[in-house]
C-alpha cells in the first residue's frame, strides 16, 4: 500500500505541479506571475498546505479554511462562500478539489471535461489530485477513482482501480 501511495503522490505532483508544506511557515512564491498567482495574500497565516494550478494558487489553513488567488476566469481563483472543514486541497489548470473532513470531495472552477463532476456517492476519500483535464480520488480502501470527459458528449467515470 505504501508504494501505491507514493506513486499516487508522485503522479499528483507531476500532474499539478504541486508544492506541499506540512508546517505553518510564511509562504513565498516566485515564477511567472502573469495572473497574480504568485501574489500571496499579505494577511495569510497558519497555512498547512499549498498547491499551485497553472494560473492560480491555493492555501489550506490550519482551521480548515481555504484561500485561493490568481486567475479567476472560471471561478477557480476565489474560495466558494462557506467552504470550511477542508482536510486537503488540489489545484488543476482551471479547477480545484477540496477533500472534506467527512471524506467527501468538493470541486469548483471550470467544469469543462467534467473535471468538477465529482461522482455521486463518492465517500471515504483520503487523498485528491487535480490534473489538467481530470480529477483523482484515493479512497480509504485503496481504490483510485478518476473522472473526466473521455469524448465530446460522453462523460464517463472509469471503473475504479484496483478492480
Amino acid at each position: 500500500m505504501n508504494k501505491f501511495l507514493l506513486l499516487l503522490a508522485s503522479i499528483a505532483l507531476l500532474l499539478t505541479g504541486a508544492i506541499i508544506y506540512a508546517q505553518t511557515a510564511p509562504i513565498a512564491a516566485w515564477g511567472n506571475n502573469d495572473y497574480a498567482q504568485c501574489n500571496v495574500p499579505a494577511n495569510l497565516a497558519e497555512v498547512t498546505a499549498v498547491d499551485g494550478g497553472n494560473y492560480h494558487s491555493l492555501a489550506l489553513k490550519a482551521d480548515g479554511a481555504v484561500v485561493a488567488w490568481g486567475d479567476n476566469t472560471y471561478g477557480q481563483g476565489v474560495t466558494p462562500a462557506g467552504l470550511t472543514g477542508v482536510r486537503a486541497v488540489a489545484a488543476g489548470i482551471w479547477h480545484n478539489l477540496a477533500l472534506m473532513e467527512d471524506g467527501t470531495v468538493f470541486a469548483w472552477g471550470n467544469n469543462g471535461s467534467d473535471r468538477c463532476a465529482v461522482p455521486a456517492g463518492l465517500t471515504g476519500v483520503k487523498a485528491v489530485a487535480a490534473g489538467y483535464l481530470h480529477s483523482l480520488a484515493l479512497t480509504e480502501g485503496g481504490t483510485l477513482i478518476g473522472w473526466e470527459e473521455t469524448a465530446p458528449g460522453s462523460a464517463t467515470h472509469p471503473p475504479a482501480w484496483p478492480a
